[in-house]
């Protein structure tokens, strides 16, 4: 699985550094101001673009046991930080235990949205049921 996440990162992502990634974010942010949901709402089908990419090259049968670690995976390999994910029935526990993303902004409710939407987007896609988390501090739980 290591290896599939890897090759979709270089065959269909683009890797910018961090240092530009928080400050383009962090305008973002400042500019978009009361608009953070159309952020979260863009990371999603960037998500749901993600899961679709994924799943026809890299994913084959769907595993839905397999989440946590693929998306620990996915966090880790993109260089976004380390997440902690359990999977509990049908609800889906991810701890952000450290990234940059939490460098943008004192509130982690406000810095981790469009992860937020991103997980969700690639969820639903990649899994084919609807995925829809909330966000507490570090904490989303999302269910699917």
């Amino acid at each position: 699985m290591e290896e599939a996440v890897r090759e979709f990162i270089r065959k269909e992502g683009v890797i910018f550094p961090a240092d530009f990634v928080v400050e383009m974010y962090a305008q973002a942010l400042r500019f978009a101001g009361g608009l953070a949901g159309l952020i979260q709402s863009i990371s999603r089908k960037a998500g749901e673009k993600a899961g679709s990419i994924f799943r026809e090259k890299y994913g084959g049968d769907v595993d839905v046991e397999s989440l946590p670690e693929l998306l620990s995976i996915f966090f880790r390999e993109a260089g976004f930080g380390d997440l902690k994910i359990e999977l509990d029935g049908n609800i889906l526990r991810v701890d952000v235990v450290d990234s940059f993303l939490l460098n943008i902004d004192r509130k982690p409710e406000t810095t981790l949205k469009p992860l937020l939407g991103a997980i969700e987007g690639f969820v639903s896609t990649y899994t084919g049921r609807k995925a829809s988390g909330r966000l507490k501090g570090r904490r989303m739980e999302i269910e699917i």
